[in-house]
């Protein structure tokens, strides 16, 4: 039986977003690391509509623990 090795480092897809990075950045690492089509992922705010892409995701957090 082959010997098990333990990853270094966690894998990209479980690292979390920072605070002060954008929609933009975040839907764009999202796409990447799951490789997705650019075009879809949307974060969206509680109401239902889509981001701004300059808003911060921490402020998107904070919009979604009000809720």
């Amino acid at each position: 039986m082959a010997k098990k090795t333990k990853r270094k480092s966690v894998p990209r897809r479980y690292r979390n977003l920072r605070d002060d990075a954008t929609v933009e950045s975040a839907v764009q690492t999202i796409a990447r690391d799951y490789g997705l089509p650019e075009e879809s992922v949307v974060l969206v705010l509680p109401s239902g509509r889509k981001a701004r892409s300059d808003k911060a995701i921490g402020a998107l957090r904070r919009d979604w623990s009000d809720r």
